[in-house]
């Protein structure tokens, strides 16, 4: 691992010191790096796979309401066809 140079004090809240606290590492500054180091690096990744999923949603959701559509439609044919069916026994 590279030398530390950098010393630095910083006041943390105590949520902030939890979420650190739950990082993988043995030692604060371990955490504190790992977290920052997902953020910087893998945070962009996440916001592109966010944004594909997001339009794999809308084009699931639009085919979802389109098979609503047309169950809705088969629901009233259905009927229709049942109706006849009780309408022509009955002559």
């Amino acid at each position: 691992m590279a030398a530390k140079t950098n010393i630095r004090s910083i006041r943390l809240s105590d949520e902030l010191m939890e979420v650190i606290e739950e990082q993988v590492g043995e030692t604060f500054t371990e955490k504190y790096e790992g977290l920052i180091r997902r953020c910087v690096f893998e945070e962009p990744a996440t916001v592109k796979r966010l944004e594909a999923l997001k339009g794999e949603l809308q084009r699931v959701e639009k085919t979802l309401e389109e098979r609503r559509r047309q169950a809705a439609e088969l629901q009233r044919a259905i009927q229709i066809l049942t109706n006849t069916k009780w309408q022509l026994d009955r002559v």
